[in-house]
């Protein structure tokens, strides 16, 4: 009794920490501070190594990395210089479709058969965002921002100049400072189960759907399939992890496969924590649809009210008896909401 009533002022505590830009803003200097002390330490490390003809560790494990996702493409690695300093996937024919996914999750996290449907329509771009996927090696730390700049170099690295870009929880930050920073680069924004910067971000009251810390321990363990099934089925509407374990499976098979290192994960979480700037929203021009599954316990519906307010214009989309994991508990209105034709699908089941 007393943990629990511990527990529930530390939420309230946490919920007025996150409403402090500046404590925002002294995160993201510690973090940007942190990432200049680390470059110019490597500097001159790099240099040498590449007087006396030998790489590094580090050099070696970005380099072996860059190359497998480059062979997994089935595209040649391009020299360094030319290079986003993160992976990407790419399939399908038509217009330009960026999904950003969510917290230590890669871009392989999206559900196969989904993808397969959106593929027929779109050409899909998915990002393996720093620290996870083929993107472990990625420099570190890093801020929301450097995270919508890498968007900005995939895109580039594939010859698109503008697309849809959908962002999934932390994704769907990624996508606002996209849309902020690169606003040529953004033709519609789709942002699902994310949040605002600080201030006007809410986060989610006690008790939780499941503690950060235990998440990130079944993530990086390496013993916690099972555990990890059960964890993220709890950010789903009740009843749906029952109903789909399929799902649930192939999402946690990807999350541990490659799993996100520790301290990458913890590297996310202190960009999701140092984002900041609320008001700047009002300088997103591209066409936005919010969307909010109305049973989402992770992320408050309050988040999606606050967005569709602070950004002009954006529509607001409430899917009922749905919870954080939209795209697997809602996947056919996610693909209408994108302009995916479903009646071909219909017909074949019918």
């Amino acid at each position: 009794m007393v943990a629990d009533g511990v527990l529930r002022v530390a939420s309230r505590e946490l919920q007025w920490l996150a409403r402090r830009e500046l404590l925002a803003v002294v995160a993201e200097w510690s973090v940007r501070n942190e990432a200049l002390c680390r470059r110019a330490l490597e500097t001159p490390l790099g240099m040498a190594s590449q007087a006396l003809g030998i790489p590094t560790s580090g050099a070696r494990r970005r380099e072996q990395e860059r190359e497998a996702a480059a062979r997994a493409r089935a595209t040649p690695a391009a020299p360094p210089r030319r290079t986003p300093v993160v992976n990407w996937h790419e399939r399908g024919s038509g217009p330009p479709l960026v999904l950003l996914n969510g917290w230590a999750e890669s871009g392989e996290v999206w559900p196969s058969a989904w993808l397969r449907r959106l593929e027929c329509d779109f050409r899909v771009i998915r990002i393996d965002q720093r620290g996870s996927g083929w993107s472990r090696c990625a420099p570190a730390p890093f801020t929301i921002a450097d995270l919508a700049d890498d968007v900005r170099d995939v895109m580039g690295a594939c010859g698109v100049d503008r697309a849809t870009v959908l962002g999934y929880s932390m994704g769907g930050m990624v996508a606002q400072e996209l849309a902020i920073r690169h606003p040529w680069r953004v033709e519609r924004l789709v942002l699902v189960a994310t949040v605002p910067p600080a201030p006007a971000k809410v986060l989610a009251s006690y008790p939780y759907p499941f503690p950060a810390g235990e998440l990130l321990s079944a993530i990086v363990s390496g013993i916690g399939f099972e555990k990890l099934v059960r964890m993220i089925g709890r950010a789903a509407a009740d009843g749906f992890a029952d109903a789909h374990p399929e799902l649930i499976g192939e999402m946690v098979v990807h999350m541990l496969d490659p799993a996100t290192p520790r301290q990458m994960v913890i590297a996310q979480g202190r960009a999701i924590g140092c984002w900041h700037g609320s008001r700047r929203l009002g300088r997103i021009a591209a066409p936005t649809v919010v969307v909010q599954g109305e049973l989402d316990r992770v992320v408050p519906r309050e988040n999606a009210l606050r967005l569709s307010r602070l950004i002009p214009a954006a529509e607001y989309v409430e899917l009922p008896d749905v919870g954080h994991l939209v795209v697997l508990e809602a996947g056919d209105e996610m693909l209408r909401l994108l302009g995916h034709d479903l009646t071909p699908a219909l017909a074949v089941a019918a």
